[in-house]
């Protein structure tokens, strides 16, 4: 499937109530940055969802001069050669990510505290899949707003054009692949006639 996302990658391309929306996504990524960190004290595979999140984040805006200096170091690493150059075609990445991780979170989230009840929110590593859970939902619904607002909308938004000279639909004649014939009459297609002529016998 190919998104139809603007053929320049910069965010420059964007409308303007897209840029806002995606300027205030950088200070979730910085929250899923801090957040994934302490988590990862406490459990490194925990944390590593969070971390590809962050680093989509950071790609996504990498030209954000706060978040600058953060692509350059992962872009310099061998795990930046993994993810292309960024720009908006970490969009739906991004998005598709934050929303699996925010209903993962959130159903740990809600097994700790069907557990434990309010003393879930004493254990550090809690509070830091509560912040990173936070962080992830309001990439999520962000995103999915730029989303809306930078892929077309109508009839053909799900991917199937029609071809200028394609197949016929109910009610209406079809064209040929050829164009019409000479004079602009579109030619008859003969019928199909059984076979007829005179048959042979084998061995005779």
């Amino acid at each position: 499937m190919v998104i139809p996302l603007p053929a320049n990658e910069s965010i420059t391309a964007l409308p303007d109530e897209a840029r806002r929306l995606l300027a205030s996504t950088k200070y979730f990524v910085f929250g899923l940055w801090a957040f994934s960190i302490v988590l990862g004290i406490f459990s490194p595979l925990s944390a590593i969802s969070t971390w590809c999140l962050a680093i989509f984040g950071t790609y996504l805006l990498h030209e954000d001069p706060q978040m600058s200096s953060c692509y350059d170091a992962i872009r310099s690493s061998a795990i930046g050669q993994c993810c292309g150059t960024g720009g908006l075609r970490m969009l739906m990445p991004f998005f598709l990510l934050g929303s699996i991780n925010s209903m993962v979170d959130a159903a740990s989230l809600i097994q700790f505290f069907s557990t434990y009840g309010w003393k879930t929110f004493e254990m550090i590593p809690v509070d830091a899949l509560l912040g990173i859970f936070l962080c992830e939902l309001s990439c999520s619904i962000i995103s999915y707003r730029v989303l809306k607002l930078v892929l077309p909308t109508g009839p053909l938004a799900d991917g199937y054009q029609e071809l200028a000279n394609g197949p016929a639909q109910a009610g209406r004649p079809g064209r040929p692949l050829g164009g019409a014939g000479p004079g602009g009459v579109v030619p008859q297609q003969p019928a199909w006639k059984p076979f007829q002529g005179t048959g042979h016998k084998l061995g005779g």
